[in-house]
């Protein structure tokens, strides 16, 4: 390969290394946008079970009036029942009384029941998030040693195209030592070669972790509120 081919191809691999960081760039953002979503998610559910936790402790509390209630239209009735005739009116206001404190206390444990399953729902969409969360967290980690990565590679690559430079004027300037020159320059090609390699490798990557991040956005969107 001509010293212009190297050099050419170096910066190639200087673009492309550029190119593949700013995508990592964006991606980081919304893995960040990922992040902060997970977090605002899980305080919500977290408001939710808190909420649910209070309506349980009124289901309670009516429960306990409801029993209150049944007891005393019991004792009514039996007061009434005493009373003969006299007691007849009062009779039908305890039983209709009881009879509602016990559909009050059929419904009190209805809505008890249905408030633990969404306490348990919510426990563990919490838990969920939390583990959502955390790898939403390794990855923007892992998209900023990638981006470090690559800016180790432009700043080598740019260092290899200056170098370039260099070696093509000390060759126009002296033809002893021309075939060192011309295997150093082998050995340079080789290097950009692997290079270009190891750029493909990581824009490969690049667009594995894009799909990684579409799945996500996928995955949050079920547990919007």
């Amino acid at each position: 390969r001509t010293m212009t081919e190297v050099n050419d191809m170096a910066a190639h691999t200087g673009e492309m290394a550029a190119e593949g960081r700013i995508n990592l760039a964006s991606m980081d953002g919304t893995m960040r946008l990922l992040a902060g979503s997970t977090t605002s998610f899980g305080a919500k559910l977290a408001v939710i079970s808190e909420r649910a936790a209070n309506i349980n402790l009124a289901v309670t509390t009516i429960t306990k009036v409801a029993d209150q209630t049944n007891l005393l239209s019991i004792n009514a009735a039996i007061e009434a029942e005493k009373a003969g005739e006299y007691g007849l009116g009062f009779l039908v206001v305890a039983r209709e009384i009881r009879r509602l404190a016990d559909q009050t206390a059929v419904a009190s444990l209805d809505i008890a029941r249905m408030v633990k399953e969404m306490q348990n729902s919510v426990s563990a969409g919490v838990m969920e998030m939390d583990r959502f969360g955390e790898q939403v967290r390794g990855g923007v980690q892992e998209i900023g040693d990638i981006s470090a990565r690559l800016g180790d590679i432009i700043s080598a690559v740019q260092g290899i195209s200056g170098r370039f430079g260099q070696v093509t004027e000390g060759m126009r300037a002296q033809s002893e030592g021309a075939e060192q020159i011309r295997e150093a320059m082998v050995r340079l090609a080789d290097g950009a070669a692997r290079t270009a390699d190891s750029l493909n490798d990581f824009n490969k990557a690049s667009i594995h972790l894009r799909e990684a991040v579409g799945d996500l956005k996928e995955e949050v969107s079920r547990f919007t509120i």
